[in-house]
């Protein structure tokens, strides 16, 4: 889908940051990596946990923690790639709710479970089609867009659904969403299809080096060649697309399109994930596995509260509390990584 040369693409993310030095060893510059810091929270959070109650590390409770990432990550994936191209997007939470009751609404009269995902994912295409251009058209700053079009959405939600939730759905579309394969729920399985798949389209691809390239200097970037318009718009189809899809498969494990699903909660614990992950709110910084972990701890922590029987309130204070510590965190990382 773009064009420029990975070598030109490279030199433009790299004339954003400077690299870390080269004479850390492989092993030095692994621990010093954001994913492993937050894999040894995990472990020695989950270790306290286990300490005041056992029930903990149970397969069944540690199963339930990771269905409970699924939605989440999934829709941190697209989020989190936006990002790291420098691009932000505040009406995923509400995108969410619009591809869960758009698939809710075609099932109900009748239309195949395919073709209505196909509609629900779509539906989360076109907002994203509309967020780019309101700001690549209307110079619209992205915060300021993205919020426009939330609250937009969550109207056209109510209206859909006339504010009761659509249900019943059918069997077969339940069954997407509750079975299990292996004894392994199949909604850890989607999540894990859709991180390898944005793993590799990051990592892997030319793609991902102009999205990092992008978010590092978006002038550089321009001066070398990438079609930046093309791929801004490319990074807003993708965040509102995952999104509609977590709204999908969230409404298939419920058995119902839920008009109060998503929301404001959704949008900022899905950002606060992507943020814990190790992406910059700046852009140029960030990786699927680092997202995949932030997702895992923040269900870890919210896990810990219910299990210690902490008030549900006080999950809003942990979360806002780990998002500032996310976002100064990477204020000093990046002042690391930018000293000459």
């Amino acid at each position: 889908m773009i064009e420029p040369t990975t070598a030109n693409a490279t030199r433009a993310s790299s004339t954003a940051q400077e690299e870390p030095p080269q004479s850390r060893s492989p092993i030095t510059s692994l621990l010093l990596r954001q994913e492993t810091t937050l894999a040894v929270v995990i472990v020695l959070i989950g270790v306290f946990i286990e300490l005041r109650n056992s029930t903990f590390a149970s397969v069944a409770n540690l199963t339930q923690i990771l269905q409970s990432t699924v939605i989440y990550f999934v829709m941190a994936c697209g989020t989190g790639l936006l990002m790291i191209g420098g691009g932000l997007d505040f009406s995923v939470g509400a995108v969410f709710t619009l591809g869960g009751i758009t698939t809710a609404w075609t099932l109900v009269h009748g239309v195949a479970w395919p073709a209505a995902i196909a509609l629900g994912i779509g539906a989360g295409v076109i907002v994203g089609v509309i967020n780019n251009l309101i700001i690549s058209r209307l110079h619209v700053p992205p915060i300021i867009a993205t919020l426009g079009t939330f609250f937009i959405i969550l109207g056209v939600n109510v209206q859909i659904t006339g504010g009761t939730d659509i249900l019943p759905l059918p069997t077969s579309f339940q069954q997407l969403g509750q079975t299990k394969i292996f004894g392994v729920p199949v909604m850890i399985l989607y999540a894990l299809a859709v991180g390898v798949v944005s793993w590799f389209i990051l990592e892997m691809t030319r793609f991902g080096v102009n999205v990092r390239a992008l978010g590092g200097n978006r002038e550089a970037a321009i001066g070398n060649g990438v079609r930046v318009q093309r791929l801004d718009r490319a990074l807003y189809v993708l965040a509102a697309g995952t999104a509609a899809l977590a709204g999908i498969i969230y409404a298939a494990q419920v058995g119902s399109g839920q008009v109060e699903a998503g929301g404001a909660s959704t949008t900022l614990q899905v950002i606060t994930v992507v943020l814990i992950g190790g992406t910059s709110l700046f852009g140029g910084l960030g990786s699927i596995t680092g997202i995949a972990i932030g997702a895992i701890l923040l269900s870890e922590i919210q896990d810990g509260l219910i299990i210690a029987k902490i008030p549900p309130q006080y999950n809003n204070i942990v979360t806002g509390t780990i998002l500032i510590c996310a976002v100064a965190f990477d204020h000093l990382r990046r002042n690391r990584l930018y000293r000459r």
